[in-house]
């Protein structure tokens, strides 16, 4: 698998397609995604949340996934940062610091809270307006670009993960730094994270190859985004003790 920066092509080999394939055969099955038009029930609380959690996982995902793997103290952060206790302090920077800190929520504290605590175009006379007039139905580019418009956290790798946690696309992939790892360690991908980030084209490139693969296996970019993200890093033993109903698949086969 590789990407030309000369011509900006994206090529994944044969092998390379059956090996993905393989994958969303075996894995795809363990992915929840959320429904397309999930957006349209959210709360904006639940928005807000969203948002707090793209903030955290900007530089690695780790400090948020071991918060929320702790049930309790998952939730005594969600409380923590919820939108009607943010809106209420007079330096809400400052507080979201604080309570980043206190959580270990982020790897960047006081970065993470700065952003939060000036994202003025998502907001609208006191409420959350950042999905005002988009749909699942408009164009999934220029919806992208929309969302990256209004709120100043946003690339194209967290916008992408934004539609597809609020069902906004299932037709885009966030292309982050564990899922291009992967690539890397075993596609012998050739760019890393921060070149594919920082240039919209190459970025485009790659989506386009893999939705090719996905269209093939009748999947949606989405799920493959999902399948590599939270099992990229496991290893077998915890694949097997988190999904025992692997060994039967790899059983069938044989």
């Amino acid at each position: 698998m590789k990407t030309s920066r000369d011509t900006l092509h994206t090529q994944i080999t044969n092998a390379d397609r059956k090996a993905l394939s393989e994958i969303i055969e075996l894995l795809g099955p363990l992915v929840n995604l959320e429904p397309i038009g999930h957006y349209a029930s959210m709360t904006a609380e639940e928005v807000w949340l969203t948002l707090v959690i793209q903030v955290c996982v900007m530089g690695s995902a780790r400090p948020i996934g071991r918060l929320q793997s702790n049930t309790t103290r998952y939730q005594d952060f969600r409380e923590a940062v919820s939108l009607s206790t943010v809106k209420n302090e007079q330096d809400p920077a400052t507080y979201l610091e604080e309570a980043f800190q206190r959580f270990h929520a982020t790897r960047f504290y006081e970065k993470s809270a700065g952003k939060l605590a000036t994202m003025s175009g998502v907001f609208q006379d006191g409420r959350i307006s950042l999905l005002d007039g988009l749909s699942h139905e408009d164009d999934v580019f220029q919806t992208r670009d929309e969302l990256i418009q209004r709120c100043p956290i946003f690339g194209l790798k967290s916008a992408s993960d934004f539609m597809i946690t609020v069902g906004l696309s299932h037709d885009v992939i966030a292309l982050d730094t564990r899922v291009i790892g992967i690539f890397q360690r075993y596609f012998d991908y050739n760019l890393n994270s921060g070149q594919i980030q920082s240039n919209r084209r190459i970025y485009f490139s790659l989506e386009a190859a893999l939705r090719e693969v996905c269209q093939d296996r009748q999947v949606s970019l989405a799920l493959l985004d999902r399948l590599l993200f939270n099992s990229g890093d496991l290893s077998v033993v915890e694949l097997v003790v988190r999904h025992p109903q692997l060994i039967d698949r790899l059983r069938e086969k044989r």
